[in-house]
């Protein structure tokens, strides 16, 4: 990535945003939260301070010359090394991408911030917010996300189910499952109780694959995330990145394959792995040559994410 963009990085394939053009909003571990499983590692200082920590002409600035060179990708993400809410100008950043491409717009975020009344107006203009929520109850919710101390689990809550009132985009709601932390029947049963309140479009299921902050977190089996996915309902979703390989396959799926099913109708990434029994990892290299060539192309449409072939 040439430093001229700073600020931004990828086209990279992604599970939840198929090819996600990542964009920094603020430092380094800028966060109000110290997640025990943050890939990251550890928040050296918490802060609830908003504040322009990165100008939103440099971002904008950098996004627009990065677009100019790389694969057209299906999501710009406001993302990155810390909590991008904390970024007062958020508001700025997110109205002049919708002025200037048509390329959804997605913000991953933990919700903390869904709160103020500003934070939540400033995303009302994105396509698709992906808040987090770990826990149903306040001891978990220490114990698991170790929030600055001026912020409690039941605003976060109260957040987040304002925010559901106003947005008229897909709300994916990420909970992130750790053995012995987050996954006792009583606390499933009070996160699936905050989830009815806030009632997000999706529910997706993560867990350890990568090395977290605290080397004690410990990632939870695939069945008991069926189960907790069968708790949860029927918009809760698995994401969790396995590496695996399905015998008598490659470990990438041919063009071909993708083309076959693409060429008689749209689909999502889900579809794509239904039909042709694999995983997502395992598709999603292919997408993105595909995208690239411009053999296909995607869109955004009733809160998914479609792929279909080009015209």
């Amino acid at each position: 990535m040439d430093k001229k963009w700073e600020h931004i990085y990828g086209p990279v394939p992604s599970r939840r945003l198929g090819l996600s053009l990542g964009i920094d909003l603020v430092p380094y571990k800028t966060c109000n939260f110290d997640c025990i499983y943050c890939q990251l590692g550890r928040t050296k200082e918490k802060t609830v301070e908003r504040k322009g920590y990165i100008s939103a002409g440099t971002i904008l600035k950098n996004l627009f010359l990065a677009l100019e060179t790389v694969t057209k990708p299906d999501f710009l993400t406001l993302a990155g090394s810390g909590e991008p809410t904390l970024n007062s100008e958020i508001d700025i950043i997110i109205s002049e991408i919708k002025k200037k491409t048509d390329i959804p717009v997605a913000v991953l975020t933990n919700g903390s911030l869904l709160s103020e009344f500003e934070v939540r107006k400033a995303l009302l203009k994105a396509d698709v917010v992906l808040p987090s929520l770990d826990a149903g109850d306040e001891t978990t919710f220490i114990k698991i996300n170790r929030p600055h101390e001026s912020i409690h689990l039941e605003q976060i809550i109260g957040g987040m189910t304002a925010f559901r009132q106003d947005f008229e985009g897909a709300i994916w709601l990420e909970v992130f499952c750790v053995d012995g932390i987050n996954t006792s029947d009583k606390q499933l049963q009070g996160l699936k109780e905050a989830i009815e309140r806030i009632r997000p479009d999706k529910i997706q299921l993560n867990t350890a694959v990568r090395p977290p902050a605290e080397s004690s977190v410990r990632a939870v089996d695939d069945e008991t995330l069926g189960k907790i996915c069968a708790l949860l309902g029927s918009k809760c979703e698995v994401i969790v990145k396995r590496d695996f390989h399905i015998e008598g396959r490659d470990s990438i799926i041919d063009p071909d394959s993708i083309m076959a099913i693409l060429s008689r109708r749209p689909c999502t990434l889900s579809d794509l792995t239904g039909a042709l029994n694999t995983s997502p990892n395992h598709i999603l290299k292919t997408i993105s040559d595909l995208l690239e060539k411009g053999t296909i192309r995607s869109y955004f449409q009733n809160r998914e994410l479609f792929y279909t072939k080009a015209s």
